[in-house]
């Protein structure tokens, strides 16, 4: 357990370190399941805080379901990463990918865990829902292109790009992946929602199924801004897709700066 807590920390303090253990094969097995159990742990943390705007319940609730939504969009990626690797002819082993995914999940959880008591002051102090929902999902795309951007870079150091693969290649299939989990891991935090809980209304486990997340993240702008009828009116579909240009613009900016120190 005490190794499971501090290995975030040594990734963050030498990552260069972490990769090299991880292309050299040491010790995968271990280092999976330490940043496995960090990652819960931390996200279980910050699911309670978040939870703690609506209830007991919702906090309990909600330090469940955020360690699902992190670690299960993890998995939903390992596949898809490790055969990218095999497209590029990398002999990478699946616990080789899933060692550098997990490292980025990790480093996530540990932010988000650094923005807990931020989040807490604020439950304490406050009572608006739509601010709390927005503070959310931008605590956790702020944190997830963070764990994002240690994923790139921990497949470049593994090996990503060899003689049998360009960089300029490698580094256009790892955007397509990195876009491929930002929409697995919203549209699961869609499914797996509420996370905040809206106080007015009674707990439940999981919403009925609804619409889109980024027209109801456009809606919660709305209404912390005391609009009552947005100007579009009708909700076309394509304008909820615009909430999400930031975050992959945020994503793929973090995978340039990536390529940039590791060319």
């Amino acid at each position: 357990m005490n190794e499971s807590l501090i290995t975030v920390p040594r990734i963050l303090r030498a990552p260069d370190v972490f990769f090299a253990s991880v292309r050299r094969g040491r010790n995968l097995e271990a280092q999976c399941c330490w940043l496995a159990v960090s990652s819960i742990l931390c996200l279980a943390a910050y699911g309670c805080v978040v939870g703690l705007a609506h209830s007991p319940w919702q906090a309990l609730s909600s330090a469940i379901k955020m360690p699902i939504l992190f670690v299960g969009a993890g998995l939903a990626g390992l596949l898809p990463l490790y055969f990218f690797a095999l497209a590029l002819g990398t002999p990478l082993k699946l616990a080789q990918v899933a060692a550098v995914i997990l490292a980025g999940i990790g480093v996530t959880a540990f932010l988000l865990l650094g923005l807990a008591p931020v989040t807490l002051i604020f439950v304490l102090s406050s009572h608006n829902y739509p601010f709390f929902q927005l503070l959310t999902v931008a605590s956790v795309a702020v944190g997830g292109c963070i764990g994002a951007w240690y994923v790139w870079r921990g497949m470049l150091q593994v090996n990503l790009v060899n003689e049998r693969a360009s960089a300029k290649g490698s580094r256009a299939l790892m955007r397509m992946w990195f876009v491929l989990y930002a929409f697995v891991g919203s549209q699961m935090a869609w499914r797996l929602s509420p996370f905040v809980g809206d106080p007015t209304q009674p707990f439940v486990l999981l919403q009925p199924s609804r619409g889109n997340l980024y027209v109801d993240v456009i809606f919660a702008v709305a209404r912390m801004l005391d609009l009552q009828q947005p100007l579009w009116g009708a909700q076309p579909a394509w304008l909820g897709g615009l909430c999400f240009v930031p975050v992959i613009f945020l994503i793929l900016g973090a995978g340039l700066v990536a390529s940039t120190r590791g060319s």
